[in-house]
């Protein structure tokens, strides 16, 4: 098991569900021309992109600690 990489594994799985949890406190992915002109749609898009996002995120964070629990040190 390498601990620095589970570590690594978890952070990202942590990081990717605050961005899950919270989808309107990260980074926008939706221009601000969008946001002025049509604030209903730009929520909807920023939530869509925030969850898949962060989605990708965790998976990819737990794929980091499954290769961490089965590497050797």
């Amino acid at each position: 098991m390498n601990v620095t990489l589970v570590a690594a594994g978890l952070l990202l799985v942590g990081m990717g569900a605050a961005g899950i949890a919270n989808p309107l406190r990260i980074r926008s992915f939706v221009s601000g021309r969008t946001w002025k002109r049509d604030p209903e749609r730009a929520e909807f898009y920023q939530r869509a992109w925030a969850y898949a996002f962060g989605g990708a995120v965790v998976l990819m964070g737990l794929a980091v600690v499954g290769w961490g629990l089965v590497a050797r040190p």
